[in-house]
């Protein structure tokens, strides 16, 4: 699904400049786009009408604490994007694998694709164990639980995306990166296969939008014109969901362990392929403009 015009060309002209490799990285990520929905979508999908009543039933009053709680979470999120990730924790990381010194972010993107994909995945999979070990406690409280985990899940949430953002050195404290993260976050929500990829169609709008330096207020009506308080209320409707349906097999604490296991894997996992491309755009960007300078 390489579908965004990404400034200048056909839309598709970048991918000549990738490597035979770098093809097949972004391949990858076109399949993973595509793939059927996982575990919790298929619950979800089974359930059906059950899930429905079972969401019906929740009171109001249990919803609106966990939609509270997530955005008080955004709003911090937009205000102190960079209190709980490290750059140059992140840059030293990378500087011990390739075996040099990684300077700051836009040397990241003279790396090789599978050095920045290990430290990218090893960032995910640190974070998805967390949300195990994190989520068990607040588990066996039932919704409850959840309302009270909510602000050190989606702390967590973020955080995975930072991570995985500046592994692929791009920025995540101005305007523009915060509405890309914000996006990011919300399409690793989805469940459904053909959602997924309508939102990845948007993160890659995005992605072009900042690229070619697109004002924050275009970017923020065309893909947060809703604001944060509707974006909360989205997010609480999935997690509140999410939770339900894995009650259908799992009982007590190991709900709320597989839960938001499950969660950060869904958002890291959106946010490493959205990055990846990302990443894969930037690198023919730079030959493309290596050779225009060298003819």
């Amino acid at each position: 699904m390489i579908s965004a015009d990404e400034g200048g060309g056909s839309g598709r002209d970048w991918v000549d400049y990738l490597t035979e490799r770098e093809r097949a990285r972004l391949r990858e990520t076109e399949e993973w786009i595509t793939r059927p929905q996982g575990l919790v979508g298929r619950a979800m999908a089974m359930v059906g009408k059950p899930l429905d009543f079972a969401y019906s039933r929740v009171p109001e009053a249990v919803k609106d604490r966990i939609s509270e709680s997530i955005l008080s979470v955004l709003t911090g999120v937009r205000t102190t994007s960079q209190a709980s990730v490290s750059q140059r924790g992140i840059l030293d990381r990378l500087s011990a694998a390739v075996g040099f010194e990684v300077i700051d972010l836009p040397s990241i993107h003279r790396l090789d694709v599978d050095a920045v994909d290990r430290l990218a995945g090893e960032c995910l999979r640190f974070n998805k164990t967390a949300g195990f070990v994190e989520g068990g406690a607040a588990g066996a409280a039932g919704l409850m639980g959840l309302a009270v985990d909510i602000p050190a899940l989606y702390l967590l949430v973020f955080r995975t995306v930072q991570e995985i953002s500046l592994c692929y050195g791009f920025p995540i404290d101005s305007p523009a990166e915060v509405a890309h993260i914000l996006k990011v976050v919300d399409v690793g929500h989805y469940l459904e296969s053909e959602s997924k990829r309508r939102g990845m169609i948007e993160i890659e709008s995005i992605q072009s939008m900042i690229r070619q330096g697109a004002p924050i207020k275009d970017l923020e009506r065309a893909f947060v014109a809703k604001g944060l308080q509707a974006l909360a209320r989205h997010l609480s409707t999935q997690i509140t969901r999410r939770k339900l349906a894995q009650t259908v097999a799992i009982v007590g604490s190991v709900i709320g362990a597989s839960v938001n296991y499950q969660l950060v894997a869904d958002v890291g996992e959106t946010a490493f392929h959205a990055y990846r491309r990302r990443f894969l755009v930037e690198v023919a960007y730079l030959r493309m403009a290596a050779q225009v300078t060298d003819v």
